[in-house]
């Protein structure tokens, strides 16, 4: 089998068709457009753009729509079992692979079997595309590392997953190894180089690049690999995961499995042009449309594959033809939407993997239908019997509920824990107490130092010279330090190589490298899901959104992939991520450039959220956010970047040192009122509380500094101390985060109130250019909250 890089884009072929137009004939690979024949009007062999190929000009009027030359599919095993060549593995190998597609077929006639007579709540098939998933994992070696989808079943048996722990992790019992914390079929291997399969469609495919680089700085013999479907392959995220793949040369297989159909929409609804191998000659990636239903070319297919990426250091995307026999899930009924008639289907189910291969196997007389039937009857047997001794164990405890959001359990955590074991066993009757582990007793003691909302962990005071400086300077210094202290840490995200827009990353790509400083695309899903693919293969991850309001994009990466990360595996997973972001008002930003959204990211669990107020606080903390087990959002209000901070404030230790995440800290020391903030609006407090004391008020100021966890007792002991609480935030008013403190301090201190809580936001409407000055909390508008308070 003979390989030839040649490079053209070209027309879809339709899916329910493509199996009778195959192409039989050498593995071609493409990884570049055509050059184009011109009238010239200029010659030259010099580019005359940075960033295209075009080195001529031409007066024709000539647009490119991609409808020439199509992809061939390669194949060497046809519909009938003859092979042409010779195999690439063994009999013996191949013998074990049919074994395997063979188990994947009798275990999913098993388990939709149970979801059909209530004994688990869902399933999803892999009915006819068995080999997409053992020809590809045969031919990768066990160091690399695989970002499933949902339909990768026949790979995960090829590493070893048992008929046991899938059958506990479909009913979520007490084994499972996710502690019942996944849809049925979220099978995870952390040990096997698996990552959990991912429910969101395409979520993982911007983080195996991640991975994929991290191998080729490492210089690993080692790959990525993303499995996913047609469907996933229309989301963002997988163009910008290409993309970041071919701009890093990041060592990763993309495998696309085309079955047809994403749910109910067809292909035909799906895509247009010439199917998802297209899409990868246009970013310079290696590409392959390959026969998913032959074993042989898939195998051969991914192994070259798996070659060209560690050697030539280079994503490569494999496009596998194939088609999905059964529903999509049982939550559906295909014969609904489907395109082909049911005879159509039968002939495609005719030509499956599994008879292909079978016709070859009895070919060479290692094969036989008694064998097989025996084999079947066997497996169908052991997964019976799975779920009956799966059945049989109990729910995990409710702890479990509790654990893994982070990697030790905030005040807040443990104190909802210890309140649902103590209400479930005071309203028993109203839960399924005896399905569960550890509920047949009393409610566990309370540690009162977990519920403590101190930091557990205090690192040494800084010591050592101090000099005056900005917090640009700060924030430049964590990053110098936190790079030269750990080979494997690296800093991305938009112009960062430069310097920054705020110039915050100046001088670092040259310190310390462009492997571990590095520009991106501008693409934010794809700064997170790269951040999420590092963490995995145990590097630091330090990103950057140029500011936070552009972090949106974003938003699906960090609260659906990040904050759960640790959750879904069971404790293994993606930390060591910190996400810096320039926030809040600066003056002239406007809406897009002046939002405060610390409050989006604090609803969802497993963040923590930081945010400094000035260059002291900035350097500590980003240090501590870096060096933490769990991610970390950390917000920089941009407006103090270059402010001046005179005394103490702005004495920063020249060293290194990390100040405690969790912990608030009293800026100035009050008995009548305490003024509650964080970053930017910290100096607002003082000034209205400079302005309070010429009236005779004395004022506590509370920097909150860690909006996740965040410190309750500090402010509890606080406000018992005065009775009065204000709260100011930029964010606007209606579900900041002020109302959850607000909450909370209302229900710990209600006694000891003089008066009722008062929150000084943003107003509910989006942050005005002309009228800043009054959106603001300002000194005067936090002022006229005391004065509210102290005369009620």
């Amino acid at each position: 089998m003979t390989l030839a890089l040649l490079g053209r884009s070209s027309r879809r072929q339709v899916s329910r068709a493509w199996n009778r137009h195959i192409v039989a004939q050498p593995c071609t690979w493409r990884d570049a457009l055509p050059v184009p024949v011109c009238a010239r009007a200029a010659s030259s062999t010099a580019k005359l753009w940075r960033g295209v190929r075009s080195t001529e000009f031409s007066s024709n009027l000539e647009f490119k729509d991609g409808k020439g030359e199509t992809f061939p599919v390669f194949q060497v095993l046809d519909a009938e079992g003859q092979l042409r060549g010779s195999l690439p593995f063994s009999l013996d190998e191949g013998v074990k692979m049919m074994e395997t597609m063979v188990r994947s077929k009798a275990y999913d006639d098993v388990l939709l079997v149970m979801q059909r007579q209530g004994r688990i709540s869902f399933y999803c098939t892999n009915y006819g595309e068995e080999a997409t998933s053992v020809g590809s994992a045969a031919a990768l070696k066990d160091q690399d590392m695989i970002w499933p989808q949902y339909r990768e079943l026949g790979m995960f048996l090829w590493r070893g997953l048992t008929a046991q722990e899938m059958a506990d992790q479909n009913i979520g019992n007490e084994s499972d190894r996710s502690k019942g914390r996944n849809l049925q079929v979220h099978y995870c291997m952390l040990e096997k180089n698996i990552q959990t399969v991912h429910a969101v469609l395409g979520t993982h495919i911007p983080q195996a690049p991640g991975a994929g680089y991290a191998y080729k700085v490492g210089k690993e013999d080692r790959v990525s690999v993303a499995y996913f479907g047609d469907g996933a392959a229309s989301e963002g995220d997988a163009f910008t995961g290409l993309n970041f793949a071919s701009v890093y040369g990041a060592q990763t297989l993309f495998i696309c499995r085309n079955n047809g159909y994403s749910i109910s929409t067809g292909v035909e609804d799906q895509y247009g042009g010439d199917g998802i191998a297209a899409r990868g000659p246009a970013l310079d990636i290696p590409t392959l449309r390959v026969d998913g239903n032959d074993l042989v070319a898939v195998y051969t297919a991914t192994k070259e594959a798996r070659r060209k990426a560690v050697e030539e250091q280079t994503p490569v995307l494999l496009e596998l033809m194939t088609y999905r026999v059964g529903d999509h899930t049982t939550s559906d009924d295909s014969s609904a939407y489907r395109r082909e008639t049911q005879e159509e289907v039968s002939k495609l189910r005719d030509v499956g993997p599994i008879q292909r291969w079978r016709k070859y196997l009895e070919s060479q007389g290692v094969w036989d239908a008694e064998k097989e039937k025996a084999l079947e009857a066997a497996w169908k047997a052991e997964m019976l019997q799975a779920v009956k001794a799966g059945e049989a164990q109990k729910k995990p405890p409710l702890r479990e509920m509790f654990t893994d959001v982070f990697s030790d359990p905030p005040w807040h955590l443990e104190e909802q824990a210890a309140y649902a074991e103590q209400h479930c066993r005071e309203y028993s009757a109203d839960y399924n107490m005896g399905k569960f582990r550890g509920l047949d007793g009393p409610a566990p003691a309370v540690d009162a130092k977990r519920i403590a909302s101190a930091p557990r962990r205090i690192p040494p005071a800084p010591s050592g010279p101090t000099e005056e400086t900005t917090m640009v300077q700060a924030i430049n210094d964590a990053l110098s330090i936190a790079l030269a202290s750990n080979e494997r840490a690296i800093l991305f995200g938009e112009d960062v190589a430069f310097g920054g827009v705020f110039r915050c990353s100046v001088g670092l790509r040259e310190k310390f490298g462009d492997h571990r400083v590095l520009n991106c695309p501008v693409a934010e899903q794809a700064i997170a899901g790269m951040a999420v693919g590092l963490s995995v293969a145990g590097y630091s991850a330090i990103a950057e959104m140029q500011f936070a309001d552009y972090i949106f994009p974003a938003f699906d990466q960090i609260v659906n992939e990040i904050a759960k990360y640790r959750y879904r595996n069971a404790s293994g997973g993606a930390g060591n991520i910190v996400i810096r972001s320039p926030c809040s008002a600066v003056g002239h930003g406007s809406m897009y450039h002046s939002q405060s959204p610390e409050s989006y990211f604090a609803h969802c669990p497993g963040l923590k959220i930081v945010i400094p107020r000035g260059p002291r606080q900035a350097k500590g903390l980003l240090l501590a956010a870096i060096r933490d087990p769990d991610p970390v959002i950390f917000f920089e209000p941009k407006v103090l970047y270059r402010a001046r901070f005179e005394g103490p404030e702005g004495q920063v230790p020249v060293g290194d040192y990390e100040l405690p995440i969790g912990q608030a800290e009293v800026v100035q020391p009050g008995t009548d009122i305490t003024l509650v903030g964080w970053g930017s609006q910290v100096g607002r407090l003082e000034a209205a509380a400079a302005r309070a004391a010429k009236e005779g008020i004395s004022c506590e100021v509370i920097d909150l500094q860690t909006i996740i966890p965040w410190d309750v007792d500090t402010v509890e002991a606080s406000v018992k101390k005065t009775g009065r609480l204000v709260i100011a935030h930029e964010a606007p008013s209606t579900n900041g985060f002020g109302a959850e403190i607000s909450s909370k301090i209302q229900e710990r201190c209600f006694l000891s109130l003089e008066a009722p809580i008062q929150r000084v936001c943003g107003f509910d409407t989006h942050f005005p250019y002309a009228w800043e000055e009054f959106y603001v909390p300002s000194p005067a508008r936090v002022l006229a909250a005391i004065k509210a308070s102290m005369t009620y």
